[in-house]
């Protein structure tokens, strides 16, 4: 009798250790489960702060906030516009940053009014700014990319000039102009204010246009 006693003994001791080891496998199982990162094979997405999108001003105030998406391809231009039929699509390059302003004058020779397209595209030609300007028949508009002074010229105050950002962060740009429409245009030192003031600003350089992106540079010689 003693013998089965101690056989019984011996085998709940044997049950309990058995379940005991179980138990102590499935905690440890369960902690390093939540030590893991969740599906740690999925990388996750990238929040704003990973974006490389410069839309940030500069502490002094600075105007020049990029609105392209820097994550663009650098090795060339991948985006141009379509021509529009029946108008004349030309390119520049522009200079604008809070020393610098790029000056655009359209004038109509019709007599009814258009819609003059004006894009601005990056270094990768990813388009980034946009403008339709209506020019009223026979009149002239004039363009500027940096605001104006309180007390301009009167030849500068009416009509009073558009205001085109176009930031150092534009490359080139275009513009598609409709029959009668013609464009001529410079860039000017504005001392770093960030205003246009026609009486002291200096040195004023002419843009030159090209139906031909490429035709821009030297040596070639184009303008509408």
């Amino acid at each position: 009798m003693k013998e089965l006693r101690f056989l019984a003994i011996g085998i709940f001791v044997g049950i309990f250790l058995v379940f005991g080891l179980l138990m102590i496998g499935s905690l440890r199982s369960a902690l390093a489960q939540d030590e893991q990162p969740a599906n740690p094979g999925t990388p996750l997405p990238f929040s704003d702060e990973g974006r490389l999108i410069l839309t940030q001003s500069a502490p002094d105030g600075s105007d020049e906030i990029a609105s392209f998406d820097q994550r663009s391809n650098p090795q060339g231009p991948n985006v141009l516009p379509t021509q529009i039929p029946g108008e004349t699509l030309v390119y520049f390059f522009t200079t604008d940053n809070d020393g610098t302003a790029t000056v655009l004058n359209l004038l109509n020779t019709d007599s009814v009014a258009h819609t003059v397209a004006l894009r601005g595209y990056n270094y990768a030609g990813v388009l980034g700014n946009s403008w339709n300007i209506i020019v009223p028949a026979t009149s002239i508009v004039r363009l500027a990319s940096d605001s104006i002074v309180a007390a301009p010229p009167s030849s500068w105050a009416t009509p009073q000039p558009i205001v085109t950002n176009f930031t150092d962060f534009t490359y080139f740009a275009s513009l598609s102009l409709p029959k009668g429409v013609k464009v001529e245009g410079y860039t000017l030192v504005n001392a770093g204010t960030g205003f246009v003031d026609p009486r002291a600003d200096q040195g004023a350089v002419p843009l030159r246009f090209s139906t031909d992106p490429n035709t821009v540079f030297l040596p070639a010689l184009n303008s509408p």
